[in-house]
């Protein structure tokens, strides 16, 4: 599993990076003080139309990415790892900016790779564990599909039988009979995104996660944009 992860990682790092290069020299230059972060800023690249609901059942689309920061990332709530990994990683980020009286602090939001099962409540109990201002988010499976794309991020489901072997599941593929009840797993890539208050993709941080790095290049980031 672990392997397979990382297979998903690197291709999912060479798929962003190479979505994202048209982003000017002032920000080349900026992209090398980078310590954990890459620049996937494109001034041309506007994220897809969508429109989903957050776990308060309000609506979720592109205008809330507006005149404001968010720390994004992509989870599903069965997760047994990376995920919560990943929640505790941006709640610490969030905390080291406040005690650093940052003059930015992202909002923190999270999509589910999984709307079949992680609807909004059961979102809204799972992402406020990790921190009360946690923004989950659910809705269309098409449409978190073209926010995947868009952002660079993979994610495969895994459908196990009785004897243990493996099935992979397409984004597109249904679900067999029986498999909600039986369960499955997702293996995902584990990125946490800043968005900025254009709503763009503006730089991304892999996995593993450094909370107090990270939080030195969104000072950085923030104050050069």
């Amino acid at each position: 599993m672990f392997k397979k992860v990382l297979i998903i990682t690197v291709v999912a790092t060479v798929i962003a990076l190479s979505l994202y290069v048209n982003f000017g020299n002032h920000y080349k230059e900026l992209a090398k003080q980078l310590k954990v972060s890459f620049m996937l800023y494109n001034p041309d690249k506007e994220l897809s139309s969508f429109s989903l609901i957050d776990h308060n059942n309000n609506k979720f689309d592109n205008k809330n990415f507006k005149g404001k920061w968010t720390l994004l990332s992509f989870i599903y709530t069965h997760c047994p790892d990376v995920c919560p990994t990943g929640l505790v990683d941006m709640s610490i980020l969030k905390s080291t900016l406040i005690k650093r009286s940052a003059s930015i602090v992202p909002n923190l939001v999270t999509i589910t790779f999984d709307p079949i099962r992680d609807t909004p409540k059961v979102l809204k109990t799972y992402v406020t564990h990790f921190d009360t201002s946690f923004l989950g988010v659910s809705g269309d499976q098409n449409q978190i599909n073209q926010l995947v794309q868009d952002f660079g991020a993979y994610y495969e489901r895994v459908v196990y039988a009785k004897n243990g072997k493996p099935t992979i599941l397409k984004n597109d593929e249904p679900l067999p009979e029986g498999v909600l009840e039986s369960g499955y797993l997702i293996n995902h890539t584990a990125w946490i995104y800043l968005v900025n208050p254009d709503g763009q993709i503006f730089a991304g941080f892999p996995s593993p996660h450094n909370p107090l790095e990270m939080a030195d290049d969104i000072e950085l980031l923030v104050e050069n944009y």
